[in-house]
């Protein structure tokens, strides 16, 4: 429990920084190289793990196709509230 309120701690401090323009230009032209790298590590990181766990390697098949189905909704999903929220904040602008 004490890690999920880290985690908004985290979010939170990182939204602050942002809305009061606290973080300077050059590092701000940085941050896509820093998520990118952070998030590859992540990737290679989970890939180790799974790799290395055999239950996982022996259920892979059942959890595949549950993926699967998970990855389909969560991309409708992600599209529909996209479009949902682009579509409202744009109403009123004339093109």
């Amino acid at each position: 429990m004490n890690r999920i309120f880290l985690y908004i701690a985290i979010i939170s401090f990182g939204f602050f920084l942002s809305k009061y323009k606290l973080i300077p230009l050059k590092l701000k032209t940085k941050t896509g190289i820093l998520q990118s790298f952070s998030l590859f590590f992540l990737l290679g990181v989970m890939g180790y793990k799974i790799g290395s766990d055999d239950k996982i390697i022996s259920e892979f098949p059942n959890l595949g196709f549950q993926a699967l189905i998970i990855a389909i909704f969560s991309i409708l999903g992600s599209i529909l509230v996209t479009k949902f929220f682009f579509h409202s904040k744009n109403k009123g602008v004339e093109k």
